[in-house]
């Protein structure tokens, strides 16, 4: 496995998930998930304006009948902690949420962004794994989206520039 190859894992783990409907906010490190996402006729795919509007979208796709996704950075992610405390926590909405490790080890800006990304996780009681290994990565999306569904909460994936093949 090439690290070029990581967001075509990525994206088939999500659809062997059942993930059918997904919501994202461009940023340079997620664009090749992105544009495979977009490009993909079993997905429904919705750009946002901001993270925020997804967990919505997110919400009422859920209620009507979707395994549903947002993919966004970690910056976007502190944006969206009122939706997801008063929407997807407090009403037990499933969906996964697919965040760009910004500021994680081996990474240069964006220092205080990572450092308080997994406490925030916590401190919601959202549940998270960090994904750095190809090799994990289709057992890591489909355990966390069938752990959303199961509880009936977000669980979030931190994807690495290791697996989004990014990393320089």
């Amino acid at each position: 496995m090439a690290p070029e190859d990581g967001p075509k894992i990525i994206l088939e783990s999500m659809k062997e998930a059942g993930i059918n409907f997904v919501t994202s906010l461009p940023d340079f490190n997620l664009a090749k998930l992105i544009e495979l996402v977009d490009g993909d006729p079993e997905i429904k795919h919705v750009a946002l304006c901001r993270e925020e509007e997804g967990i919505g979208l997110c919400t009422g796709a859920y209620m009507g009948g979707k395994t549903t996704a947002i993919i966004m950075q970690n910056g976007g992610f502190l944006n969206s902690c009122n939706g997801l405390t008063t929407t997807a926590l407090n009403f037990n909405i499933p969906m996964l949420l697919m965040i760009y490790y910004a500021g994680d080890i081996g990474d240069e800006g964006f220092s205080t962004l990572g450092s308080v990304t997994e406490p925030v996780l916590s401190g919601l009681g959202i549940r998270y794994y960090v994904l750095r290994k190809m090799d994990e990565i289709k057992n890591t999306i489909k355990g966390a989206t069938l752990l959303a569904t199961d509880s009936r909460r977000p669980v979030a994936v931190l994807l690495t520039k290791n697996v989004l093949g990014t990393r320089r």
